[in-house]
């Protein structure tokens, strides 16, 4: 489970994605001026492209830390062009 990298990044950008949803549904049904929900909404939307972006990357690092180098057709391409 430690090395799963895409189900907890997908299990954590599901939860975030949530609940910006619940609050942007909230959002929408209050009393406040149209350019703030409006400012607020484009705020929380962009935070969900970071979060995206955050988990890819956290994936791809994790991934390169622990797979780059052991594979066995890259030993074997090293050890033959060497």
């Amino acid at each position: 489970m430690g090395q799963d990298t895409v189900l907890i990044g997908a299990f954590a950008f599901f939860a975030i994605g949530g609940a910006i949803w619940l609050i942007l549904t909230r959002l929408q049904a209050s009393s406040l001026p149209e350019r703030v929900k409006r400012l607020l909404t484009y705020g929380l939307l962009g935070l969900v492209v970071v979060t995206a972006i955050y988990v890819i990357h956290w994936h791809s690092q994790n991934y390169k830390a622990n797979f780059t180098g052991k594979s066995e057709v890259l030993q074997t391409t090293n050890t033959r062009i060497a």
